[in-house]
């Protein structure tokens, strides 16, 4: 594994550090900051808040990716570092001992959230066009293992010390920031811009029409969020649905809905990181096609049982074979993105990408809402049928796709 990493171009290996080094300090704080934003305004003031944010970082993503089109990846991920960076860092100076101003934590939010949707599609372009059909699966397998192994440990960091130990980890995030920058600026290699011309809103919305053009693009776009909405009805309905109506003695413990909950996602996380090592091994043998057609038959009908299931050990089984599939689906359905893209709209086929994740947490949403008219079951029913639309959509493209 050592030899293939470092056999990466270099800017595919400065990604995959620090993406890690990013998400690794980011999930110590970014996962709570909603939590902040309610200490010090109203539920309805700091949901205000969040939605600002939301609706900026969407704005921000619609124009990234024409704009690394237009002036280069690398210009746009080092401006985007930078604003992050300087946010970070009044941030941190704004929640000192000495004083606290919660009002210049949500502005600076806002400029951290920008920054990262102008940063993302640039970099996720970088790594396509610095890797090859044979290394890319590799590259997405060892991102999405260490995105988890991230998550996992970052979010565990900050929920301990969250609370007490605020002005300290926001100091940290914002000096690790500096360093992704530093080794930004030192090592990324610099590339052409891949469009000239008139930088205006007909171009932008000339190209964004040249890539909806792609009929392939577009079908992997509604296959990607109809099989992903699943996830997301993890992170919404599930949740509440399990902390309203759960509880389990296992063991002789007692284990309550928000408890198991919380379990579901550690299970998921653990065995992707355990997993996501083993399985590119496995992708060599099978073929990337079958690997993916594998993952999709374990992953979407898991989710049945996951959604509707109050039963502790159907649920913790459940989980198990969906975070399997999930390991094939993910790494294989970036390099599928790949393959469809052009080299010359690259960004701006990344930022349309981008809003399928978007688009997943509002059908997250809408599964809360429906829970109040309909049963677990016939929810079940009713995503696991949306993603098996998905799933068709994936059958009618896997065979015009140029996969190892």
């Amino acid at each position: 594994m050592l030899s293939q990493l470092r056999s990466l171009n270099i800017n595919v290996r400065v990604r995959l550090l620090t993406s890690f080094l990013s998400r690794f300090f980011g999930n110590m704080v970014y996962p709570f900051m909603s939590i902040y934003l309610t200490l010090y305004f109203s539920d309805q003031t700091a949901g205000t808040m969040l939605l600002i944010i939301t609706s900026a970082a969407i704005v921000m993503g619609f124009l990234s990716g024409y704009l690394a089109d237009i002036f280069g990846k690398k210009k746009i991920i080092i401006w985007a570092q930078l604003c992050q960076t300087s946010a970070l860092a009044v941030m941190a100076l704004f929640n000192s001992p000495i004083f606290i101003i919660p009002s210049v934590t949500f502005m600076m939010m806002l400029l951290q959230n920008t920054a990262i949707a102008l940063l993302n599609p640039a970099a996720e372009a970088m790594i396509i066009d610095d890797s090859t059909p044979k290394n890319r699966s590799f590259i997405y397998a060892v991102d999405y293992w260490a995105m988890n192994l991230s998550i996992m440990f970052g979010s565990m960091i900050g929920g301990m010390f969250f609370n007490e130990y605020r002005f300290e980890l926001f100091t940290l995030l914002s000096l690790s920031s500096l360093v992704v920058l530093y080794i930004m600026v030192r090592y990324l290699t610099d590339d052409a811009p891949s469009l000239t011309g008139k930088n205006n809103v007909k171009q932008l919305l000339l190209m964004y029409g040249k890539v909806l053009q792609n009929r392939q693009f577009v079908i992997y776009c509604v296959a990607q969020l109809l099989v992903m909405s699943l996830d997301a009805q993890v992170i919404n309905y599930v949740s509440v649905r399990l902390a309203k109506s759960f509880q389990a003695v296992v063991l002789g413990h007692e284990i309550t809905g928000i408890q198991m909950a919380g379990l579901i996602r550690t299970e998921n996380t653990l065995i992707v990181v355990l997993m996501t090592l083993v399985v590119p091994t496995l992708t060599k043998m099978l073929g990337e096609k079958r690997s993916f057609l594998l993952g999709l038959v374990m992953y979407i009908p898991a989710f049945f049982f996951i959604i509707s299931s109050n039963n502790f050990y159907t649920l913790v089984s459940a989980v198990f074979v969906a975070s399997i599939g999930e390991v094939f689906i993910i790494p294989l359905g970036k390099t599928m993105l790949a393959e469809l893209s052009t080299q010359e709209l690259r960004g701006t086929y990344m930022a349309l990408n981008g809003f399928i994740y978007r688009g997943t947490a509002l059908l997250g949403a809408l599964g809360v809402m429906l829970a109040s008219t309909f049963s677990p079951y016939h929810l079940a029913c009713f995503w696991v049928g949306l993603a098996s639309l998905g799933f068709g959509c994936y059958l009618y493209l896997l065979p015009k796709i140029k996969l190892n």
